[in-house]
């Protein structure tokens, strides 16, 4: 086969860096003849130039330029993650063996000794270019499978999002019906009130009927309240849900968020007159640090706390008795915190329910069931975890695993 007559099975873009001119345009040359697109530079600073601009298949590497190893240059090449895997040929002399060997132990792929033979050449240009195939191929399925992963995280995203809005509608639903027809009745009750005024020809007399039903519109007055500030509350905490920035982030100390959370949560149910509030204990090392949206993992924390003080407190009068503790610890790939109360424990049918948005075991006239349910989103969200174990009547313990790799 002649050298004008070369079949290749795709052109591929070649950077040579050879301060010889005539060997330089000599392989110029030839590699254009086989059809590929060919770039040559004296220097590493033209080549540089070029690879910023330009992608490449293949570097052709004189083992030394302007008399000086080109050996940290290829280290550098390959340290690249932009050029790891373009595969690299080195042209050395017959005497530059041991050189040759420090350049392939540091990346290179391949070699040529002057005079370069035209058939090693192609043979060896061939292998490059097929092992470069190989891996943009290999790049181009894994971005698919990549992409095909976004694509399936966000369909479930979207399906969990349509569950909650379903939850949400239904939920709301029966409050705003309530309200709804409280307020219709009310103005009945009131319509009826100004006709039978009008009809009586004396106050007096219609004293004790004005009095029963401005009694019975107060109680719907007050029903339409509670039912309203349900609904208020549910969409409050829906809110407060959608309005987590988990763009801001910072380095932190775990047991200092967890801390002032607990700061946080004490003051207030003191403003609310509860001022014998059971202790909580934090058993947390200083050195557990990780990268955090302080405010949503502060959230999720309170959660919980407020989840724990609600079950002690509802189990002891004396809150002495009470035991709540927040321990963490880190391991080679995450950090795991635990928050063990001693208060009602949670009944092993409703555990596989607890995480679930709406549900509750508290009264709903001021608690929709959206607590645990929100704390598991952002723990998701913080690509981790939680579960609970328990025991009704003894204890309940939660379990949350971050990991490490997400800081």
């Amino acid at each position: 086969m002649s050298d004008d007559k070369v079949e290749i099975s795709r052109s591929a873009k070649i950077l040579i860096i050879d301060d010889r001119e005539a060997s330089r345009a000599l392989l110029k040359r030839r590699l254009a003849m086989y059809g590929h697109e060919v770039f040559a530079a004296a220097n590493s600073k033209d080549a540089l130039g070029y690879l910023a601009k330009t992608p490449i298949d293949v570097l052709f590497l004189n083992m030394f330029i302007n008399n000086q190893s080109s050996y940290s240059f290829l280290k550098n090449f390959k340290s690249n993650k932009r050029f790891k895997n373009v595969p690299v040929i080195m042209i050395s002399g017959e005497s530059d063996t041991e050189m040759l060997v420090k350049c392939i132990e540091a990346g290179a792929e391949d070699y040529l000794v002057r005079p370069l033979n035209q058939t090693i050449l192609r043979a060896r240009l061939s292998n490059c270019i097929a092992r470069k195939e190989a891996y943009d191929k290999e790049m181009h399925y894994l971005s698919q499978i990549k992409e095909g992963k976004r694509q399936i995280a966000e369909q479930e995203k979207m399906a969990s999002i349509g569950k909650l809005v379903s939850a949400i509608s239904q939920e709301l639903k029966n409050p705003l019906n309530f309200i709804i027809n409280f307020a219709d009745v009310s103005s009945a009750i009131c319509n009826e009130l100004i006709k039978k005024l009008e009809e009586q020809s004396a106050y007096a007399s219609s004293q004790k009927l004005v009095l029963e039903q401005l009694d019975k519109f107060l109680k719907n007055i007050e029903k339409i309240t509670t039912y309203g500030r349900s609904a208020d509350q549910i969409i409050r905490f829906m809110l407060d849900q959608s309005n987590i920035d988990d763009t801001q982030k910072m380095m932190v100390g775990v047991g200092k968020v967890i801390l002032q959370t607990i700061e946080m949560l004490v003051s207030s149910y003191k403003s609310r007159g509860i001022v014998n509030v059971p202790h909580i204990d934090v058993k947390v090392d200083d050195s557990i640090r990780m990268m955090l949206s302080v405010q949503s993992f502060s959230k999720a924390i309170y959660n919980l706390l407020d989840n724990s003080l609600f079950s002690v407190m509802q189990k002891y009068e004396d809150v002495s008795q009470a035991k709540i503790e927040v321990t963490a610890e880190k391991n080679q790939d995450d950090i795991e915190i635990y928050i063990l109360d001693n208060g009602v424990g949670i009944n092993p049918e409703l555990s596989k329910k607890i995480f679930d948005p709406f549900f509750t075991t508290k009264s709903t006239g001021n608690n929709p069931g959206l607590g645990l349910s929100t704390t598991a989103a952002i723990f998701q969200n913080m690509k981790g975890d939680i579960s609970v174990e328990s025991e009704e009547g003894n204890f309940a313990k939660f379990k949350i695993t971050l990991p490490i790799s997400a800081e």
